[in-house]
């Protein structure tokens, strides 16, 4: 079986963080209007990791994650984060049932590799 490539437009070209993240964090935090202590009990970190975050320490995993989901609950708060080009390329992406078709394809068949 071959494998194809994904969409173009699904692809990440630069999966990491700007190099000036903990510029971008100190933004959202101000946006948020609350403290480094707050946002560190809103996401569930220590606040010793936020710190550690403020000093250039890349975030990963839950906490990571528990950042971007706060991120999403305030409006431009991905876009403080990741940048301006936080939404270059984005695009929806569709899953359809296997037993429906998009417009031009037959059901069943799988697109998702084309």
């Amino acid at each position: 079986m071959i494998r194809r490539l994904p969409p173009p437009e699904l692809l990440i070209e630069a999966p990491f963080l700007p190099d000036d993240f903990p510029r971008r964090l100190l933004r959202f935090k101000e946006a948020l209007d609350v403290s480094w202590d707050v946002l560190a009990t809103c996401i569930g970190a220590d606040p010793r990791q936020v710190w550690r975050w403020r000093e250039g320490t890349k975030p990963s995993g839950d906490s990571l994650y528990a950042l971007f989901l706060l991120a999403d609950r305030q409006p431009g708060g991905v876009r403080l984060l990741l940048g301006e080009d936080g939404d270059r390329g984005r695009h929806p992406v569709i899953w359809l049932p296997a037993d429906r078709a998009a417009p031009g394809e037959q059901a069943g068949e799988d697109t998702r590799w084309r």
